[in-house]
């Protein structure tokens, strides 16, 4: 640095009008084709920011979007297996269908687990929902859980709400039952 200082300073001195007191025009670099200059700024409205730097440009519309999307997965299997050594062995119990209405609320549900035609979800007050998905759906598409985009009210509709799987898969849920145990 200290050998480019005293080179500096002799630039410096020779560039300012201080250096040479009897000539005092200043002499611009000639503009060979402004007509191409005029062209460019009337071609297109994105070209006068290069061409005038002293133009600020003007953003005509602001979009801001803002996204929730909650991921439900299933509980892990060494988790469920824990659980179940636990509890004296008994005989299977017989699940039955009951009616639920059109929607769940997405904040409650705890785990997932594809069974048969239908996607099993577990909730947090110990209800198991069962959800029918459209006819192309398969739930093992869903064996990793799903995601779903979180609307105003929280909630999982039918025929609303879309769930996407890890996979790639998008289906939406045709029916909601809740699960409950029979006894003969």
């Amino acid at each position: 640095m200290s050998l480019l200082s005293p080179l500096v300073s002799l630039l410096i001195a020779l560039g300012s009008p201080q250096a040479d007191a009897g000539d005092t025009t200043v002499r611009h670099a000639p503009v060979e084709n402004e007509a191409a200059d005029a062209t460019l700024s009337s071609r297109s409205i994105d070209w006068r920011g290069f061409l005038d730097p002293r133009t600020v440009p003007v953003a005509n519309q602001v979009r801001i979007e803002r996204r929730v999307i909650l991921r439900i997965s299933p509980q892990p299997s060494a988790m469920r297996r824990g659980f179940t050594a636990e509890l004296p062995r008994q005989a299977p119990v017989r699940m039955a269908e009951r009616p639920h209405g059109d929607c769940v609320s997405a904040a409650e549900i705890v785990g997932v687990a594809d069974r048969g035609s239908r996607l099993v979800m577990y909730m947090r007050n110990r209800q198991i929902i069962s959800a029918e998905l459209e006819k192309a759906c398969s739930p093992r598409d869903f064996y990793l859980g799903f995601y779903v985009e979180r609307n105003d009210d929280g909630k999982l509709c039918v025929g609303r709400d879309r769930l996407m799987s890890r996979a790639g898969a998008k289906c939406r849920v045709s029916d909601f039952h809740r699960l409950v145990a029979v006894t003969d």
